[in-house]
């Protein structure tokens, strides 16, 4: 089965990564499995056929075998390994405006304002959605040690309620990695006219928890 998706998530997952998207003609997520058993994509599976790997806001077209839901992630499909295509990169802005339109409805991220979900909750009431794309208001990255290494962590407002997550956006972590510990605005980082959103992705159980990640982090013209 073909589907053509827009990226929005492009995240460190366990060594590899984990991509997902919205699929442009259900207006459905979908999150790629890969082959290890625990779902991460490693290069050779997320590798463009122009050589590149898939960027934010890329329209990709992708071989799915089956979908694999679970109570965490009811987006799962299992890949057919074979290169993905690149068909537009980036998407239209006609086409993420419909997007984005459809995606920041809900009232809280993910069932709730708290950084986590216990895997109790997740099993007792299983998930709808493991992913949105949000539109932040008053955005900070937060750089902190944790166990001898920098953590760095989105700080933001939505709907007067402020969240705090952890951070596995490769690239937005390239940008982040250089600078010490602190808070730091996000209007250092985007410029003017621009944009900015942040897709939320609820991690795979870990102690007891599943997390919600930024794993996309899109900067765009307005």
């Amino acid at each position: 089965m073909r589907k053509t998706i827009v990226c929005l998530a492009n995240s460190y997952k366990h060594g590899g990564r984990c991509i997902a998207g919205i699929d442009i003609d259900s207006g459905k997520w979908i999150r790629l499995h890969g082959n290890s058993p625990d779902g991460a994509l490693c290069a050779c599976e997320y590798a463009l056929d122009d050589g590149t790997e898939p960027r934010l806001l890329d329209l990709i077209e992708v071989v799915l075998h089956y979908a694999i839901p679970s109570d965490s992630h009811p987006e799962d499909w299992q890949i057919v390994p074979t290169p993905w295509h690149l068909v537009e990169r980036p998407a239209t802005a006609a086409l993420m405006q419909k997007i984005t339109c459809t995606t920041d409805k809900v009232p809280t991220i993910l069932r709730g304002y708290r950084d986590r979900i216990s895997t109790e909750e997740v099993r007792a009431k299983p998930l709808l959605s493991s992913l949105a794309c949000i539109c932040p208001d008053d955005l900070y990255w937060w750089i902190r040690e944790d166990h001898g290494k920098p953590k760095p962590r989105a700080l933001f407002q939505r709907h007067h309620v402020t969240y705090n997550f952890s951070v596995t956006d490769p690239h937005w972590l390239n940008q982040l990695k250089p600078l010490p510990e602190g808070i730091y605005p996000h209007a250092n980082f985007a410029n003017a006219g621009t944009e900015t959103w942040l897709t939320i992705s609820l991690s795979e159980a870990f102690h007891g928890f599943h997390y919600k990640l930024v794993a996309g982090v899109i900067v765009r013209m307005k």
